[in-house]
């Protein structure tokens, strides 16, 4: 093929990518957006994998103030490709599987309330609890041996900026189910250190969680001013947490949220991760 009809092919080819995803949305959002260009401020979205997101993101018209607010937010925060957090500096990680009820966004019965897990569990072979695990991208990490839900548990926190470089959110990591007293027995103390993508974290899964020893893995969307609380999704009502006083929306509509905090939990896939 001559040159000439190379660039009218490539122009041509270009109109209609333009064409075909260009456009600001005009009715309400019922998916959510992943960007196609790199200008955050661009209102032109489209839909790649779906995120687990507040209600209101679902319930408000296109045009709301929150809603172009969380599209500038999810468009920096998935900027953010992930390290696996069981591969070494070598690319080599264990083989992992995750069942059907443990994926991003399955439904999972609690008693009688069904809700939609918002993390993927990874499970290594033979109930193995001894594994290096790497943190998925740089930032602070704070520990916490007190939950009732996860109980041990690692998070990482890292500002999400837009390109004029102002902090607009922060997108934080979740390595639930690790055993912390194992790791500090190794001299692995983590707590309030700063850590790069693919640094080791933790090397002990926790022997005695429910279904076997596994790594609850999750991704959190928080506004500027959220204080990362760990419960602003789960089951609401009397039996709950009383905070949580909204039903979930989209296509996950079970569960309840705090609706003043956080955008809501991403999905590994928009980061790069494809764990099955």
């Amino acid at each position: 093929m001559n040159n000439k009809y190379t660039l009218n092919y490539t122009f041509v080819l270009i109109l209609v990518l333009t064409v075909g995803c260009g456009g600001s949305n005009s009715s309400n959002v019922n998916t959510d957006p992943v960007i196609i260009n790199n200008n955050d401020d661009s209102e032109n979205i489209s839909t790649l994998y779906q995120d687990f997101l507040t209600p209101n993101y679902y319930l408000l018209e296109a045009n709301d103030s929150f809603i172009l607010e969380t599209n500038k937010f999810l468009i920096n925060a998935r900027k953010q490709q992930f390290h696996h957090p069981f591969e070494d500096k070598n690319g080599n990680k264990p083989y992992t599987s995750t069942p059907n009820n443990s994926k991003f966004t399955a439904e999972k019965n609690t008693g009688n309330v069904t809700l939609h897990h918002s993390a993927v569990d990874l499970y290594l072979q033979n109930a193995k609890t001894s594994v290096n695990i790497y943190a998925a991208h740089d930032g602070y990490i704070s520990t916490t041996k007190l939950s009732g839900k996860y109980r041990h548990y690692l998070s990482i926190t890292k500002d999400v900026n837009n390109i004029k470089g102002v902090t607009i959110g922060k997108l934080v990591t979740i390595y639930a189910h690790i055993d912390l007293d194992l790791d500090e027995s190794e001299q692995i103390w983590m707590n309030n250190i700063y850590v790069n993508k693919g640094e080791l974290i933790s090397k002990h899964l926790y022997a005695n969680t429910a279904g076997g020893p596994h790594l609850h893995f999750e991704i959190r969307y928080y506004r500027l001013n959220d204080d990362g609380t760990e419960t602003f999704y789960g089951i609401g009502g009397p039996m709950g947490n009383p905070n949580l006083t909204q039903s979930s929306a989209g296509d996950y509509s079970f569960g309840a949220w705090d609706p003043e905090v956080g955008y809501g939990f991403g999905n590994p896939e928009n980061h790069g991760l494809f764990f099955y």
